[in-house]
């Protein structure tokens, strides 16, 4: 289905968790304000279910930190079984040594694994945990078991900028797929560290004299820089209006609203007590397309392009 910009509406990102072990200084929180709730396997499923009626064809699992839900593994199960095509998840990697196997067994196709420093004391800084190395046995583990392609995520800021070059270097090194260049976001914790915020235009322009192929991805148009066979991969959300004219996701919160704008809480449609409400299944599922309905017709891109006409004198 497309919103009424002409965005397709193809990904659902469901966050399955606030709680998190570790405290990055800059997370987002997925612009959600915290919450103990947690919406079960089976609503979850439910709702991506409806979605693929409407152009749902992936999932990105995230939070929080996802890897802390004991039934992850069934959650996976069950959006699988429900058709999604791709299932994903975002994690800081901490605990994917021990778990890799088991959620490519239960069907995860891919990962993105947060990784903000290469330095052990910078990385223990940023996060607020000594978990580096643990991070990196993560990784590795993670491509053993066939999560491709992997996906690095560094947010860059004045903080970490220095170690660009070593994270590049790594990812080349040990086999990464892509890594993610992020903009800080001034959402959630960023609102009040945004002065850290570091523009990518300057390593922009490095990536372009170096890169072997330049494309540009459907999703956000975000810029891809082919690099030794990595993909580079440029995401810069804030105040792009260009960005927002690609988006083409619907969140799912973790106390169950769909939301239309990771900026926005003001767009949101609650469905928890459909959810949870005395309905039947048929009936549910009815009130969920009402509900998916009214997310797409109010969805819209926080930042767009404002023409100014001034008069001749």
């Amino acid at each position: 289905m497309i919103d009424r910009f002409g965005r397709p509406i193809e990904d659902l990102r469901v966050t399955l968790t606030h709680v998190c072990n570790f405290s990055c200084f800059f997370c987002h929180m997925e612009g959600e304000d915290s919450s103990q709730s947690l919406l079960s396997p089976e609503e979850i499923s439910l709702v991506a279910k409806v979605g693929i009626e409407y152009g749902i064809r992936s999932v990105k699992l995230t939070g929080g930190e996802p890897t802390l839900r004991r039934d992850l593994v069934q959650i996976i199960k069950e959006l699988k079984d429900k058709g999604i095509k791709e299932v994903s998840m975002t994690t800081n990697g901490v605990l994917l040594s021990t778990l890799a196997w088991k959620l490519k067994e239960a069907g995860l196709d891919r990962v993105n694994v947060s990784l903000h420093s290469l330095d052990k004391q910078l990385f223990k800084e940023i996060t607020g945990v000594d978990a580096l190395d643990k991070v990196i046995d993560g990784i590795k583990e993670a491509i053993k078991a066939g999560l491709r392609p992997l996906k690095l995520n560094f947010v860059l800021t004045k903080k970490n900028i220095s170690q660009l070059d070593n994270i590049i270097n790594f990812a080349i090194e040990t086999g990464v797929d892509e890594l993610h260049l992020i903009e800080l976001h001034p959402v959630g914790l960023g609102k009040n560290t945004f002065e850290y915020h570091e523009k990518l235009e300057s390593i922009e322009k490095i990536l372009k004299e170096k890169a072997d192929k330049i494309e540009i991805r459907s999703k956000h148009y975000r810029p891809r820089y082919h690099l030794n066979n990595l993909v580079i991969e440029v995401v810069k959300p804030y105040a792009n209006p260009i960005f927002c004219a690609g988006c083409n996701r619907i969140r799912l919160t973790a106390d169950g609203k769909l939301k239309t704008c990771l900026y926005r809480q003001d767009k949101e449609i609650d469905i928890i007590d459909i959810l949870r409400g005395n309905f039947s299944l048929e009936e549910k599922i009815e009130l969920i397309r009402e509900a998916y309905e009214i997310a797409i017709a109010i969805r819209e891109p926080n930042f767009k392009y404002r023409v100014e006409n001034y008069a001749s004198s």
